[in-house]
């Protein structure tokens, strides 16, 4: 059975929006019989997070943090994951990581040290908010356009399509999302969205096979 592990804090409003986007994904893979393991708010930890690691050697991990090039944080801002400490762990996975920059020094050393492909952003990864929608992620008519790109990656990952596909796939969205903010009248400045969006297509990339699936 293919294990899957899905990181998700929930300690600030960014973690907020992270969090109710990817309570889809949670459902998909358990309703797809992988063994689907759900460390969310407090015990996304690295004690936790490395320790299941370890032990179930799950063969996708889906990380939801803040990020630096070489850091992927987990609940409260504490490190999870360290390019000079740990991206060993990620050996023989599938990782993706919505985390801030985290898909350069970090995404580079975690496949030198084994894994099978590192997914994640080189930049910081936007996402666009409406102001009268702060914090209630449900309501929220523009960032629906940054994280659903990101959703459809997962998503193709989860249904086995490969690494390169369910790039396309989120890069795609991403184009069609970008096309629509900076043509409609739908929202207020709504093209003033756009180059933020872009930044998260220019800085999404793959360090290892781009074949790869689980």
């Amino acid at each position: 059975m293919k294990c899957i592990l899905f990181c998700r804090p929930k300690h600030d409003d960014t973690m907020e929006y992270l969090y109710y986007y990817s309570k889809e994904l949670v459902a998909l893979s358990k309703e797809r019989d992988y063994k689907t393991l759900n460390h969310e708010k407090e015990d996304a930890n690295k004690s936790n997070i490395i320790n299941v690691i370890k032990k179930h050697k799950p063969d996708l991990i889906i990380f939801n943090g803040h990020g630096s090039p070489k850091s992927i944080f987990g609940h409260a801002n504490k490190v999870i994951i360290y390019s000079k400490d740990n991206p060993e762990v990620l050996s023989n996975t599938i990782t993706y990581a919505l985390a801030c920059s985290s898909g350069s020094e970090l995404g580079e050393e975690a496949h030198k040290k084994g894994a099978i492909a590192f997914i994640g952003y080189q930049y910081d990864f936007a996402i666009g908010r409406d102001p009268d929608s702060e914090a209630a992620p449900r309501k929220d008519k523009i960032a629906k356009y940054f994280l659903e790109p990101s959703n459809i990656l997962v998503t193709c990952l989860l249904k086995g399509k490969s690494v390169e596909v369910a790039i396309k796939s989120a890069k795609k969205k991403m184009e069609e999302n970008i096309a629509f903010l900076s043509t409609t009248d739908k929202f207020p400045e709504a093209s003033h969205y756009a180059p933020y969006l872009f930044g998260n297509y220019a800085g999404l990339v793959i360090h290892g096979n781009p074949e790869a699936s689980i």
